[in-house]
């Protein structure tokens, strides 16, 4: 399905790196049709784009990691699971170039979020573990190669049972949000 993206996340908490790659490694020992892919390894920074008079959910994202520059838009469907997302690679752009193409658009910088991921691209879904740059780990199961919602949101289920994800804390908000109110609670507890 065109720019819709349909994905899970979870607050790791207990759960290490390498207890979820071994947890990984029984569901692909036990399936005779998945093949273990290549883990890839990224380290990205996200800095989030607002319009200064917006309605607090119309952000772009510039994200620079893993050799490659992405602007990305993002429309909730419903709640978190179900977005519309469009994702642009600007890789051939100079930064100062994207961030000017921003600023005329009347964006301004919001935040930054840092964070190291470890992503396995599954035929039916990525799979990724992320870290925070303050400490705290993320799970997120990410449906591709679907032809209804239905169907996606049957993968990241299938996926989180495969990996034993139910009595982790589901997060049913963005990175953006996340970071948005606990901004935004920082500076209330300043004034």
């Amino acid at each position: 399905m065109d720019y819709k993206e349909i994905e899970y996340k979870y607050w790791a908490h207990e759960l290490s790196k390498e207890e979820f790659l071994k947890r990984i490694e029984v569901v692909v020992a036990k399936a005779k049709d998945i093949e273990m892919p290549e883990v890839i390894y990224v380290v990205s920074c996200d800095d989030y784009y607002t319009k200064p008079n917006g309605n607090g959910n119309d952000f772009v994202r510039f994200r620079k990691g893993g050799g490659r520059y992405e602007l990305t838009l993002k429309r909730k469907e419903r709640e978190n699971v179900v977005r519309k997302e469009i994702n642009l690679n600007v890789t051939d752009n100079e930064d100062s170039a994207i961030v000017e193409f921003l600023t005329l658009s009347s964006y301004e910088r919001s935040f930054q979020v840092y964070k190291e991921a470890w992503i396995w691209n599954f035929e039916d879904c990525d799979v990724s573990y992320y870290t925070l740059s303050d400490g705290r780990d993320v799970v997120e199961l990410e449906a591709v190669d679907y032809s209804s919602v239905k169907e996606g949101v049957a993968v990241i289920d299938k996926w989180e049972k495969k990996l034993g994800l139910a009595s982790l804390t589901k997060e049913s908000r963005s990175l953006y949000e996340i970071f948005t109110e606990e901004r935004d609670t920082c500076l209330t507890k300043n004034i």
